[in-house]
């Protein structure tokens, strides 16, 4: 069973069909998940972050586009001192890699049945499964080390 001191944080994407059902299956193993509810653009991103109640280590999810928020999400977590275990990209969009991002694992979820590493040495989980058993078995592998 997760601990209940670690909490995911799901970045915005209208274009993510299984992000719903990505939600119910992290909620139903028993993590706190935030769904967080603004347009996605780093400003409304880093500032419902900030607003937020969040427990450290934090997962982040991101799809698509949401991938490329990251650099300013992983900045504004870091100035409200807030440890990061880890990020988990869906489908990206692959963010540029800063001084700042990633300081934290990073994973990629594919529905292919490819696995490996990517050209970033990110590691890639292949959930042929599905997404969100895919992000749930990346959210248990990071998360409860």
């Amino acid at each position: 069973m997760p601990s209940n001191a670690t909490q995911i944080i799901v970045l915005p994407d209208p274009a993510w069909v299984e992000r719903s059902s990505t939600i119910g299956v992290l909620e139903n193993v028993g993590w706190t998940v935030l769904d967080v509810q603004a347009p996605l653009e780093s400003k409304a991103v880093c500032a419902a972050l900030v607003s937020a109640e969040l427990t450290p280590p934090l997962l982040v999810i991101a799809h698509g586009d949401a991938c490329l928020l990251l650099p300013a999400v992983a900045l504004s977590l870091r100035t409200q001192h807030r440890d990061t275990a880890g990020y988990v990209l869906v489908d990206p969009d692959a963010p540029q890699s800063t001084d700042i991002w990633p300081e934290a694992p990073v994973f990629v979820v594919s529905t292919s049945d490819d696995a490996g590493t990517s050209l970033r040495g990110w590691e890639i989980v292949s959930a042929p499964g599905g997404i969100p058993d895919g992000v749930a078995e990346v959210a248990a592998r990071v998360l409860e080390q």
